[in-house]
């Protein structure tokens, strides 16, 4: 008897260890969905945004979220700049997720990280100063 109480539980905890897999594997799957969704959202307004930067017409008509909206060209440029950088941040914060998400995923099914996932690329300033003292080694 203790023994298939014993043999329960592991079915049990195989059970929670796989529908904890399902949700991380379904987090992932939808954040990826959502990243796309958001650049092309992303791409439409670069395209829009250089439409009407490259436009002699003062006055726009724009789309606020389901409402079309006529406004002078400054603003205009304004609007969808500011709401470039809400999209990239967005992207940004999702993909940061998806990096942790990964890595539970991994862990869960008993594998080592994924090597290099989680690197990010150099701001400019480190960049240039790193080149700066490069160029002194030489």
């Amino acid at each position: 008897m203790f023994v298939s109480a014993n043999m329960k539980s592991d079915a049990e905890k195989t059970i929670e260890i796989l529908e904890a897999t399902e949700r991380v594997a379904d987090k992932i799957l939808m954040n990826k969905q959502e990243i796309i969704e958001l650049d092309k959202r992303r791409q439409a307004n670069r395209e829009a945004l250089r439409e009407v930067q490259k436009s002699e017409e003062r006055k726009h008509w724009i789309y606020v979220g389901c409402l079309l909206v006529e406004m002078i060209r400054e603003k205009a440029v304004a609007l969808l700049e500011k709401d470039q950088r809400v999209i990239d941040d967005d992207i940004e914060r999702l993909r940061n997720e998806q990096r942790k998400l990964v890595n539970e995923l991994r862990d869960l099914e008993h594998l080592s990280p994924a090597k290099g996932f989680d690197i990010k690329p150099l701001a400019s300033n480190e960049l240039s100063a790193l080149q700066n003292n490069l160029l002194k080694f030489r």
